[in-house]
């Protein structure tokens, strides 16, 4: 490829990579969003569907023996898993799974858990239990807009997107790569560094001895659009970079161009 073909591909992956990482951030921000709408004590079923379900305990209980639960229907059941302390604030908490009979039928349910010397469940957390008759249903009850209609996790369309984003990442080093090396052959090297001086500014590229660059040699300095800005002076020169001195009459900035001669 020429140098005006590796430059094209370098923009056009740039901007899929630029786009892959928009898709993954709106898809975490999906998620976040839908997560906070949701209520804490809220848990959505399926008859015959299990699924993880934890919350605090207003006292220390030795182990998961030491709890029970209380709900407005016999078809929900609770399976404890563990006891444990809060891993940021402290505080008792537990853990288990909650399963939906699959006789229960569709609409709203209650469930408390509680220590087993507890008379009364009213001093713990409640779980609302909304049941679903469908799959379907479920989904678009969803405040995850890519749940809801697309029918995936917000956060697996966030790591869909990851090799995406790791793909075009490597394609833009690969081909800036091959940039540089093109434009070295040609005596030009693009403006990776700016350094504000008095009376102007110090810039740094990837030219160097190896492509005749050397101190005291004067360099043209030209903008993104092709235009000369000014003259650098080289200072300091090794075998694939080097240091210049610029005086110029507008402000010289990272993508900047030097070349040896005029373009």
């Amino acid at each position: 490829m020429n140098l005006d073909q590796v430059s094209r591909w370098r923009n056009l992956a740039g901007w899929a990579g630029a786009l892959f990482f928009l898709l993954a951030f709106l898809a975490l921000l999906d998620g976040l969003i839908g997560q906070f709408r949701e209520p804490a004590n809220l848990i959505k079923l399926l008859p015959g569907l299990t699924t993880e379900i934890d919350g605090p305990l207003e006292e220390e209980v030795p182990g998961i023996q030491e709890l029970t639960y209380f709900s407005d229907s016999d078809f929900l059941t609770i399976s404890f898993a563990t006891v444990h302390k809060g891993y940021f604030l402290g505080g008792n908490l537990w853990r288990g799974q909650i399963t939906a009979s699959p006789r229960l039928r569709p609409g709203e349910y209650h469930l408390t858990v509680a220590s087993r010397k507890s008379t009364s469940p009213v001093a713990t957390l409640g779980f609302r239990i909304v049941v679903f008759p469908d799959s379907l249903s479920l989904q678009r009850s969803s405040k995850s807009l890519i749940r809801r209609h697309v029918g995936m996790s917000p956060w697996g369309a966030a790591a869909a997107c990851l090799p995406g984003i790791l793909l075009a990442s490597g394609m833009v080093l690969y081909l800036s790569q091959a940039r540089e090396r093109l434009l070295a052959q040609r005596g030009r090297a693009e403006i990776y560094r700016v350094i504000r001086k008095d009376g102007g500014f110090e810039i740094h590229f990837g030219l160097g001895t190896e492509h005749g660059v050397h101190p005291g040699l004067q360099l043209q300095v030209h903008n993104p659009q092709g235009k000369a800005v000014g003259l650098a002076r080289v200072e300091e020169a090794a075998p694939t970079e080097a240091v210049a001195l610029v005086t110029a009459d507008q402000e010289i900035r990272p993508g900047f161009m030097v070349s040896k001669e005029s373009l």
